[in-house]
């Protein structure tokens, strides 16, 4: 309670004079530049909140995976095991089944987990990101209940061509190299991204200060992947475009802090493969996707015999048509996807097979923007729940915003929940339940300066939530829709950001209050109902100060996690503080970045997740290459 005592007045000193500067700025109001394109309506969030990570911004962050970028700067918890190893989301009290992760508007989760791995997702993975939080299960299904992350990869017909290279090294034998090289014309573009990583990760730890040192062991890893993008500019309403993603890990899995030593290691290997064709009119979208996942995960214990090698294929096609008439907009999609899996656990190969009908509007006003969205999903034959979802947007006075959304939700079973051996239950019924969500937003433009406040309330509760547990007579454990949770909070976010000719100043920060509590008692594993859930910080908190001056960016970031719950012990809050200091070179044709990232700078000794040690203070430094020539009026 004390550290957060102490990081409220920290965000209380920059706050007060922060504000104090907006005060003295000249009113005169600055409009933002508006693109008019043909968003689609499952891509606009109505109701809800929103962050988004452009190529630029993406530059800016010390980050090198979507799941540290999330625990920076988009205010998420990350389960994280340690450098390279298993990061997972919670996003407003749900679990990492909880979160839908998209690749060009499709699922990429593995359907025998239900989640995915967010270091291994590297910023090369897409020009954009975004993560959408709340509900969102009416428009893309099963798992987004906590929240959505998107990530896409964009073309740019004006480049005739373009060389990007980034190198970085750092701390414990940390190495990063990634090119990227695009080249093509106004018709046809291809872009190829290359991307290694590799780090010993061998960082020295303390279980507690009056114990020596100790030094991380069998924790290296070593990463590749490969982007291959191809787009097709048909005539001037046809688009055709090609993604492919193939994916290489090696990781060894470090030993706990009461283990002597670890010989375990796991591999990963996955292809990724997505057509995607869209035809734009004046008045209307329509849009065919196909994609292909080839995925493996293979798990060696040298020491104890154990292996675990488990695989996956799955198909997902999608269709959607979107008109436009007067104020209205109309949205009709329908997907279908098929799914194999294999592993040595499974009686025998199960398939799974998942149709869906998706139906949305949208009404729109000078004051409001209203959306009500229908689903309804077929797997294997039986319906899951219908679920309807509204969101509003309503401009109660020109600087002020109300927002409110309420949707049904739900999260199927996992293929490893129904058919692993021993354990699996054909019988589980989905997790689902209601969530509701309100924002009141303040947003201000001036002549040199954007002022934005605002404050976000959510509830959310969801019946069948699957758990393993053991039962009478059994020596193993099996899954049950064995309880219930209550998910409820605020979410407060502030940012200020100044900029007049080459300086700028840029200050955000947030907190949020998380109770996510189990509503049925639990003999084994022993919870409580009223318990908070395990890894689940009530209490989270940041504040981001940037400084920029003719080419020079530094920038501090301090987060503030709350105490957690975790399986057999309390894990203690703690603070973290970053340093990114950036020097741009820019020229004709070529733009140079050279940075520094000092992490925990405090040298805090923390756990993310018990037993599971993290670094303490480490570095990186790098440098981003970019050079590009944009076609002129005569290239064809």
């Amino acid at each position: 309670m004390k550290n957060i005592f102490l990081f409220y007045w920290f965000v209380l000193f920059i706050v007060f004079p922060s504000l104090g500067i907006a005060q003295d700025v000249d009113t005169v109001i600055v409009s933002p530049e508006v693109e008019v394109t043909a968003t689609k309506i499952r891509e606009q969030l109505i109701g809800g909140q929103s962050q988004n990570w452009s190529t630029q911004k993406l530059d800016e962050t010390s980050a090198s995976t979507i799941g540290e970028l999330l625990a920076q700067d988009g205010g998420v918890f990350i389960k994280n095991y340690g450098i390279g190893s298993l990061a997972t989301s919670s996003i407003r009290g749900g679990n990492s089944s909880h979160t839908l992760v998209l690749w060009n508007g499709l699922p990429i989760q593995s359907p025998m987990l239900g989640t995915l791995d967010l270091s291994l997702l590297s910023l090369s993975s897409a020009e954009e990101i975004t993560l959408q939080k709340g509900g969102n299960s009416a428009l893309y299904g099963s798992g987004a209940i906590g929240g959505i992350i998107s990530m896409k990869n964009q073309n740019d017909f004006s480049n005739k061509y373009s060389v990007q290279y980034k190198s970085q090294i750092g701390s414990f034998g940390f190495s990063s190299q990634n090119l990227k090289v695009g080249f093509g014309n106004r018709k046809i573009q291809f872009v190829t991204k290359l991307l290694h990583q590799k780090s010993e990760n061998d960082f020295f730890y303390v279980i507690r200060e009056d114990l020596p040192k100790q030094q991380q062991t069998n924790a290296s890893f070593s990463r590749q992947n490969l982007f291959q993008d191809i787009y097709w500019k048909i005539n001037t309403k046809n688009q055709l475009a090609v993604h492919l993603w193939r994916t290489i890990s090696d990781q060894n899995i470090p030993p706990t802090n009461v283990q002597t030593e670890s010989k375990a290691h796991q591999d990963d290997y996955s292809t990724r493969l997505v057509l995607d064709w869209k035809r734009v009119s004046n008045s209307n979208v329509f849009q065919g996707k196909v994609g292909f996942y080839d995925e493996f995960m293979d798990y060696f214990d040298d020491a104890s015999g154990l292996e675990s090698n488990i695989h996956f294929t799955n198909w997902i096609g999608e269709l959607e048509s979107q008109w436009n008439k007067n104020n209205h907009k109309f949205t009709l999609a329908g997907t279908q996807s098929f799914t194999t899996a294999f592993s040595a656990f499974y009686d025998s190969p199960p398939t799974e097979t998942k149709s869906a009908l998706i139906a949305s509007h949208q009404y729109s006003k000078p004051l409001f923007l209203i959306q009500t969205s229908l689903r309804q999903e077929l797997i294997d034959g039986k319906f899951t729940p219908f679920v309807p979802s509204i969101g509003l947007d309503y401009r109660i006075l020109p600087h002020l915003l109300l927002k409110f959304k309420a949707s049904r939700n739900y999260k199927n079973p996992t293929l490893n929940n129904r058919y692993w051996i021993p354990g699996g239950n054909e019988n589980l019924l989905p997790e689902s339940g209601w969530s509701e969500e309100a924002t009141i937003e303040y947003e201000k433009y001036f002549k040199h300066a954007h002022f934005k406040i605002s404050l976000t309330g959510f509830n959310r509760k969801i019946d069948n939530w699957i758990r393993w547990a053991p039962t009478d007579g059994q020596f193993f454990w099996s899954a049950f829709n064995l309880t219930k949770v209550w998910s409820r909070g605020l979410e407060s976010r502030v940012s200020y950001l100044y900029k007049k000719n080459k300086t700028q100043f840029h200050w955000e920060a947030g907190y949020d209050f998380i109770k996510s509590t189990n509503q049925v008692d639990i003999v084994v594993p022993r919870i409580s109902a009223g318990d908070q859930l395990v890894y689940t910080p009530r209490h989270q908190a940041f504040s981001k100060i940037g400084i920029g001056w003719n080419d020079f960016l530094l920038s501090y970031h301090h987060s503030l996690t709350g105490r957690t719950i975790g399986i057999n012990e309390t894990l203690d809050a703690y603070h973290i503080g970053n340093v990114r200091f950036q020097k741009n070179f820019n020229l004709k044709k070529c733009k140079s970045i050279v940075f520094f990232n000092a992490n925990n700078i405090w040298n805090a000794n923390y756990f993310v997740v018990e037993r599971r040690p993290m670094p303490r203070s480490n570095f990186q430094i790098g440098l981003n290459f970019i050079f590009s020539k944009k076609l002129n009026h005569k290239n064809h």
